[in-house]
Protein backbone atom coordinates (compact mmCIF):
# COMPACT_ATOMS: atom_id res chain seq x y z
CA UNK A 1 0.00 0.00 0.00
CA UNK A 2 3.03 2.18 -0.30
CA UNK A 3 1.87 4.98 -2.02
CA UNK A 4 5.61 7.56 -1.61
CA UNK A 5 9.10 6.25 -2.39
CA UNK A 6 12.00 8.99 -1.80
CA UNK A 7 15.76 7.91 -2.54
CA UNK A 8 17.00 10.93 -4.27
CA UNK A 9 20.38 12.07 -3.86
CA UNK A 10 22.28 9.36 -2.53
CA UNK A 11 24.92 6.60 -3.91
CA UNK A 12 22.68 3.99 -5.05
CA UNK A 13 23.90 1.98 -7.72
CA UNK A 14 22.58 -0.91 -9.81
CA UNK A 15 19.31 -1.28 -11.77
CA UNK A 16 16.21 -0.31 -11.30
CA UNK A 17 14.33 -3.14 -9.33
CA UNK A 18 11.32 -4.38 -11.28
CA UNK A 19 9.85 -5.78 -7.91
CA UNK A 20 8.91 -1.63 -7.29
CA UNK A 21 6.44 -2.47 -10.29
CA UNK A 22 4.32 -4.36 -7.23
CA UNK A 23 3.62 -1.20 -5.23
CA UNK A 24 0.26 -1.12 -6.82
CA UNK A 25 -0.98 2.03 -5.27
CA UNK A 26 2.17 4.42 -5.71
CA UNK A 27 2.01 8.07 -6.22
CA UNK A 28 5.47 9.68 -5.95
CA UNK A 29 8.50 7.99 -6.86
CA UNK A 30 11.85 9.89 -6.51
CA UNK A 31 14.77 8.52 -7.23
CA UNK A 32 17.15 11.53 -8.49
CA UNK A 33 21.03 11.68 -8.27
CA UNK A 34 21.74 8.17 -7.36
CA UNK A 35 24.21 5.96 -10.33
CA UNK A 36 21.13 4.12 -11.33
CA UNK A 37 22.11 1.99 -14.90
CA UNK A 38 20.33 0.10 -17.47
CA UNK A 39 16.56 0.60 -18.22
CA UNK A 40 13.26 1.79 -16.87
CA UNK A 41 11.49 -1.69 -16.62
CA UNK A 42 8.91 -1.95 -18.78
CA UNK A 43 6.57 -3.06 -15.87
CA UNK A 44 6.29 0.75 -14.27
CA UNK A 45 2.85 0.44 -16.48
CA UNK A 46 1.74 -1.40 -13.80
CA UNK A 47 1.77 1.78 -11.66
CA UNK A 48 -1.30 3.08 -12.81
CA UNK A 49 -1.68 5.03 -9.48
CA UNK A 50 1.76 6.91 -10.61
CA UNK A 51 1.55 10.82 -10.50
CA UNK A 52 4.85 12.14 -10.50
CA UNK A 53 8.27 10.32 -11.77
CA UNK A 54 11.59 11.97 -10.71
CA UNK A 55 14.27 9.83 -12.45
CA UNK A 56 16.78 12.45 -13.29
CA UNK A 57 20.76 12.96 -12.70
CA UNK A 58 21.13 8.97 -13.40
CA UNK A 59 23.28 7.17 -16.11
CA UNK A 60 20.12 5.74 -17.51
CA UNK A 61 19.84 3.88 -21.28
CA UNK A 62 18.06 2.21 -23.49
CA UNK A 63 14.95 3.86 -24.91
CA UNK A 64 11.97 5.13 -23.23
CA UNK A 65 9.41 2.36 -22.69
CA UNK A 66 6.35 2.50 -24.49
CA UNK A 67 4.89 1.09 -21.40
CA UNK A 68 5.53 4.88 -19.78
CA UNK A 69 3.19 6.40 -21.96
CA UNK A 70 -0.23 4.21 -20.81
CA UNK A 71 0.48 6.04 -17.02
CA UNK A 72 -2.09 9.01 -18.07
CA UNK A 73 -2.48 9.95 -15.07
CA UNK A 74 1.10 11.22 -14.79
CA UNK A 75 1.70 14.69 -13.70
CA UNK A 76 5.22 15.18 -13.63
CA UNK A 77 7.65 13.22 -15.41
CA UNK A 78 11.75 14.16 -15.47
CA UNK A 79 14.07 11.93 -16.54
CA UNK A 80 16.86 14.65 -17.82
CA UNK A 81 20.61 14.30 -17.55
CA UNK A 82 20.72 10.96 -18.66
CA UNK A 83 21.79 8.56 -21.66
CA UNK A 84 18.13 7.66 -23.13
CA UNK A 85 18.22 7.08 -26.76
CA UNK A 86 15.44 6.22 -28.74
CA UNK A 87 12.93 8.44 -30.76
CA UNK A 88 9.87 9.99 -28.94
CA UNK A 89 6.29 7.87 -29.24
CA UNK A 90 3.27 9.04 -30.63
CA UNK A 91 1.98 7.93 -27.48
CA UNK A 92 3.12 10.64 -26.03
CA UNK A 93 -0.13 12.95 -26.51
CA UNK A 94 -1.79 10.80 -24.51
CA UNK A 95 -1.02 12.08 -21.16
CA UNK A 96 -3.70 14.47 -21.08
CA UNK A 97 -2.74 15.34 -16.87
CA UNK A 98 0.43 16.06 -17.82
CA UNK A 99 1.96 19.58 -16.31
CA UNK A 100 5.94 19.06 -15.91
CA UNK A 101 7.35 17.22 -18.61
CA UNK A 102 11.72 17.75 -18.71
CA UNK A 103 13.51 14.94 -20.93
CA UNK A 104 16.32 17.22 -21.52
CA UNK A 105 20.03 16.22 -21.67
CA UNK A 106 19.81 13.39 -22.85
CA UNK A 107 20.48 11.25 -26.92
CA UNK A 108 17.10 11.51 -28.03
CA UNK A 109 16.49 11.04 -31.76
CA UNK A 110 13.68 11.94 -34.47
CA UNK A 111 11.29 14.20 -34.54
CA UNK A 112 8.80 15.94 -32.14
CA UNK A 113 5.84 13.69 -32.75
CA UNK A 114 3.18 16.36 -33.25
CA UNK A 115 0.56 14.65 -31.46
CA UNK A 116 1.94 16.56 -28.23
CA UNK A 117 -0.34 19.09 -28.56
CA UNK A 118 -2.53 16.24 -26.52
CA UNK A 119 -0.72 17.58 -23.57
CA UNK A 120 -3.29 20.13 -23.35
CA UNK A 121 -2.49 20.90 -19.38
CA UNK A 122 1.38 21.07 -20.24
CA UNK A 123 3.07 23.94 -18.47
CA UNK A 124 6.26 23.28 -18.70
CA UNK A 125 8.29 21.27 -21.61
CA UNK A 126 12.42 20.92 -21.50
CA UNK A 127 13.70 18.95 -24.92
CA UNK A 128 16.47 20.61 -24.62
CA UNK A 129 20.41 19.27 -25.53
CA UNK A 130 18.98 15.86 -27.32
CA UNK A 131 19.75 15.31 -31.02
CA UNK A 132 16.36 16.00 -32.51
CA UNK A 133 15.28 16.94 -35.50
CA UNK A 134 12.80 18.12 -38.42
CA UNK A 135 10.96 21.19 -37.70
CA UNK A 136 9.21 22.36 -34.50
CA UNK A 137 5.40 21.09 -35.06
CA UNK A 138 2.81 24.13 -35.80
CA UNK A 139 0.54 22.21 -33.11
CA UNK A 140 2.89 23.61 -30.09
CA UNK A 141 0.62 26.58 -30.47
CA UNK A 142 -2.05 24.11 -28.86
CA UNK A 143 -0.80 23.90 -26.10
CA UNK A 144 -2.12 27.14 -24.71
CA UNK A 145 -0.90 26.78 -20.92
CA UNK A 146 2.47 26.73 -21.51
CA UNK A 147 4.87 28.41 -19.40
CA UNK A 148 7.79 27.56 -20.43
CA UNK A 149 9.44 25.73 -23.20
CA UNK A 150 13.22 25.02 -23.75
CA UNK A 151 14.04 23.50 -27.34
CA UNK A 152 17.61 24.45 -27.35
CA UNK A 153 20.77 22.23 -28.48
CA UNK A 154 19.03 20.16 -30.80
CA UNK A 155 19.20 19.92 -34.48
CA UNK A 156 15.91 21.02 -35.17
CA UNK A 157 15.28 22.80 -38.70
CA UNK A 158 12.89 24.85 -40.97
CA UNK A 159 10.98 28.14 -38.74
CA UNK A 160 9.33 28.82 -35.63
CA UNK A 161 6.04 28.54 -36.18
CA UNK A 162 3.73 31.40 -35.91
CA UNK A 163 1.14 29.42 -34.02
CA UNK A 164 3.43 29.76 -30.96
CA UNK A 165 2.20 33.23 -30.93
CA UNK A 166 -0.87 31.89 -29.42
CA UNK A 167 0.71 30.79 -26.62
CA UNK A 168 0.06 33.98 -24.27
CA UNK A 169 1.29 31.90 -20.81
CA UNK A 170 4.29 31.63 -22.16
CA UNK A 171 7.41 33.22 -20.15
CA UNK A 172 10.16 31.25 -21.10
CA UNK A 173 11.51 30.13 -24.92
CA UNK A 174 14.88 29.01 -25.83
CA UNK A 175 15.24 27.62 -29.44
CA UNK A 176 18.87 28.28 -29.35
CA UNK A 177 21.75 26.49 -30.65
CA UNK A 178 19.58 24.90 -33.47
CA UNK A 179 19.02 25.08 -37.36
CA UNK A 180 16.49 27.57 -37.63
CA UNK A 181 15.13 29.92 -40.55
CA UNK A 182 12.66 32.27 -41.34
CA UNK A 183 11.48 35.29 -39.60
CA UNK A 184 10.88 35.17 -35.68
CA UNK A 185 6.99 36.02 -34.73
CA UNK A 186 6.35 38.65 -33.09
CA UNK A 187 2.98 38.57 -31.90
CA UNK A 188 1.97 37.76 -28.38
CA UNK A 189 4.93 36.35 -26.19
CA UNK A 190 7.16 37.14 -28.43
CA UNK A 191 7.42 40.90 -27.63
CA UNK A 192 9.12 39.39 -24.20
CA UNK A 193 11.28 37.55 -25.42
CA UNK A 194 15.44 37.92 -25.38
CA UNK A 195 17.64 37.94 -28.06
CA UNK A 196 19.45 35.00 -26.43
CA UNK A 197 16.20 33.06 -27.13
CA UNK A 198 17.72 32.45 -30.50
CA UNK A 199 21.15 32.77 -30.99
CA UNK A 200 23.09 30.22 -33.51
CA UNK A 201 20.92 29.29 -35.82
CA UNK A 202 21.15 29.19 -39.66
CA UNK A 203 19.03 31.93 -40.61
CA UNK A 204 16.96 33.58 -38.43
CA UNK A 205 15.56 37.08 -38.99
CA UNK A 206 13.65 39.51 -37.13
CA UNK A 207 13.55 42.88 -35.04
CA UNK A 208 17.33 43.68 -34.15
Amino acid sequence: MLQALSLGANKLEGQIPSDLCHLKSLYMLFLYSNKLFGHIPTCISNLTSLGYLYLEFNQLTSTIPLSLWSLTNLLEVDLSSNSLTGILSLEIGDMKAMGILNLSRNQLLGNIPRTISGLIHLTNLSLAVNQLEGSIPESFGELLSLESLDLSYNNLSGRIPKSLEALLYLKYLNVSFNNLRGKIPIGGPFVHFWFASFISNDALCGAP
